[in-house]
């Protein structure tokens, strides 16, 4: 069972109360089994492996549930250097200073979106079971107002 934070399971909720309000208990169940996987500590994050890793703060979209799910919130429409993007080896999805999302980027591209000419989007995949997931990685990005972070490029 994947233990997911409270944020995740009422972005969840919320698109399963618009569509089907009877299976609201067994997402709960799902995602995180017991209240006590919802306080557990996670521990800081420690880059030890030397990962190339580019942070995304996504808390606005994401919390604000502008985007259908966490995968359409981290990817798109950023502000970087695609040259240096290209090199990464993670996506962290951060929202309040933890990583709420962990993706492997396959693809960078300038969007083709008229409302966000010259930003960049990637393609790739969820790393589901992360060890990553959910610790807090404040002390490494603090709080920028560039919603873009870099560790290790």
């Amino acid at each position: 069972m994947r233990c997911v934070s409270v944020k995740q399971l009422l972005f969840d909720t919320k698109a399963v109360l618009l569509q089907d309000k009877p299976n609201i208990m067994r997402i709960f169940v799902e995602k995180i089994g017991t209240m006590e996987n919802v306080f557990r500590d996670y521990g800081s994050f420690e880059n030890k492996n030397n990962d190339r890793i580019i942070c995304f703060n996504v808390s606005r979209t994401y919390l604000q549930c502008e985007r259908p799910n966490l995968y359409e919130c981290t990817r798109k429409y950023w502000r970087l250097c695609g040259k240096r993007a290209q090199n990464a080896d993670f996506a962290f999805a951060i929202c309040s200073g933890y990583i709420i999302g962990v993706f492997r980027p396959t693809r960078w591209f300038l969007t083709s979106s008229k409302e966000y000419p010259g930003r960049w989007e990637f393609e790739g995949e969820e790393v589901e079971n992360s060890p990553f997931l959910n610790m807090n990685i404040s002390h490494l990005i603090g709080k920028n107002q560039n919603p873009v972070s870099y560790i290790n490029m």
